[in-house]
């Protein structure tokens, strides 16, 4: 009961039903005709063609034809008949029962206005009489009384097997009808849905468009105005690329010529102004920085741009957090700190090696910056298999201070950091977090951050595990 046509076909049925069988079983109660009355017309008509047929059979052919002809009704209609003159006298050879008499005697009494008698009388197998007074070619009167077997309980059941039959066709009818109305009323939500989500995962050409088909309501409305906003959205994010794009590729030049001016600043100092060297290096630091600013930048923005030109090959993930953790660590040494690998398992994935490397890194150094000195960042692989199949989980913890619990969120986020880092003294930008959630997303993994129970932040990768070759 989740989904909205699921809720509208049900609803829709049930009250067509509910609407149908009240109406069919207010027909029934009220119904001017009821069984018993149809089952004596339909039963007296009979009866009556076979008393008049009899009467002139026995005065045209005599008793011999008369005898063969009630056989023969008998045989058709299960029907035992037997027929009367007008003084009583049983004309076709039979020994009458005295209910048969009586009913008799009683129908050749009655006024010519009641030509039909219907008796019930009690007995261990239900039996009715129909006594049915008429008129021979001659004048002569005769009484045909006919026992027939009733089953009161076999009429109900036809009469209930025909109330069944059609509350069937009212609920199969209601059903077809509400299946069809649910339908057309769900289809373009479920078409909006698909955009949504398609949107929603980063594709920013979804649109609902002509697939909403030449409907003229209110989802119609709703499409073009989905359409508009992601046409928006799709501009503004290519806005965005672009001028992020444009920023670092106009940056790189002034960057390139302070390089150049540096160097030969530096040269005129060592021997003009000594003291200009602290200034100098400081002149160094800052362009380095916004170097690697410009870098991050650019690889941030090739990210968003060129994800269908993913190159994907099989990675040993052992040999390439073995790479990773040896140069992370030769760069630690100087700090006091260190990177070493505490776990790893044979676990490949299907990917691109500099994307990733890339990724390992960023996480990699950013617990160099931050664990405490004489401390190490621990690095494990392992391997793990749920209902979706098998990933590469890839731990990297350092044993700083940690991070708040409302910040965890925003850690991928880029540009994104800390109060206490805004000073830049560890050297972060803000991008490289975001790098690597870009690039592991790319790969079909995810990322995701938490605080260590003994203090320290723990990063942890997952990448869908690809098949040995």
């Amino acid at each position: 009961m989740k989904t909205l046509f699921l809720k509208i076909f049900v609803w829709f049925w049930l009250a067509m039903a509910v609407v149908g069988s009240a109406l069919l079983i207010a027909v029934a109660v009220t119904q001017s005709d009821p069984v018993e009355a149809r089952w004596r017309y339909m039963t007296g008509t009979a009866v009556r063609v076979y008393a008049q047929t009899a009467a002139e059979m026995y005065e045209r052919e005599g008793t011999d034809a008369l005898v063969i002809y009630l056989e023969r009704v008998e045989r058709a209609s299960r029907m035992r008949a037997t027929l009367f003159d007008e003084r009583g006298v049983e004309m076709s050879r039979q020994v009458a029962p005295e209910d048969t008499k009586r009913l008799a005697a009683l129908a050749r009494s009655t006024s010519d206005g009641d030509n039909t008698l219907f008796d019930f009388p009690t007995r261990p197998a239900p039996v009715t009489l129909i006594a049915q007074r008429v008129y021979g070619p001659n004048g002569a009167t005769y009484v045909l009384v006919s026992e027939v077997a009733r089953s009161d309980r076999a009429d109900l059941l036809a009469d209930v097997s025909a109330l069944v039959f059609r509350l069937g066709a009212v609920l199969l009818t209601a059903g077809l009808v509400c299946y069809a109305l649910a339908r057309y009323l769900a289809a373009p939500v479920e078409m909006l849905r698909a955009s949504v989500r398609r949107l929603a995962s980063g594709d920013l050409s979804a649109r609902v468009g002509a697939k909403i088909g030449a409907r003229r309501d209110e989802f119609t409305d709703l499409s073009r105005d989905f359409d508009r906003m992601a046409e928006r959205i799709e501009s503004l994010v290519a806005s965005q690329r672009c001028l992020l794009g444009d920023i670092s590729h106009e940056l790189r030049s002034p960057l390139a010529r302070l390089s150049v001016a540096l160097g030969l600043a530096r040269r005129h100092a060592a021997t003009e102004a000594p003291n200009v060297n602290s200034s100098l290096d400081r002149i160094e630091r800052e362009s380095e920085r916004l170097n690697e600013l410009i870098g991050q930048l650019l690889a941030l923005t090739r990210l968003e741009t060129d994800e269908d030109e993913l190159e994907n090959t099989q990675i040993d993930l052992q040999d390439l957090i073995a790479q990773v953790v040896a140069d992370a660590n030769f760069e630690a040494q100087g700090r006091h700190r260190s990177v070493q690998t505490v776990a790893t398992e044979e676990c490949p994935v299907m990917g691109n090696v500099e994307l990733l490397r890339s990724a390992i890194e960023n996480v990699v150094r950013n617990g160099v910056r931050y664990t405490a000195e004489n401390t190490s960042v621990e690095v494990a692989l392992r391997c793990s298999s749920d209902d979706g199949g098998s990933n590469a989980v890839i731990t990297v913890r350092d044993h700083g201070k940690g991070v708040p619990e409302e910040a965890l969120g925003e850690l991928f986020r880029p540009f994104y950091r800390m109060a206490d880092a805004r000073d830049r003294q560890t050297g972060g930008t803000g991008l490289g977090l975001a790098i690597t959630e870009r690039a592991v997303r790319l790969h079909g993994g995810s990322v995701k951050a938490a605080n260590a129970d003994l203090g320290g932040l723990i990063v942890e990768i997952q990448l869908p595990a690809a098949t040995i070759r």
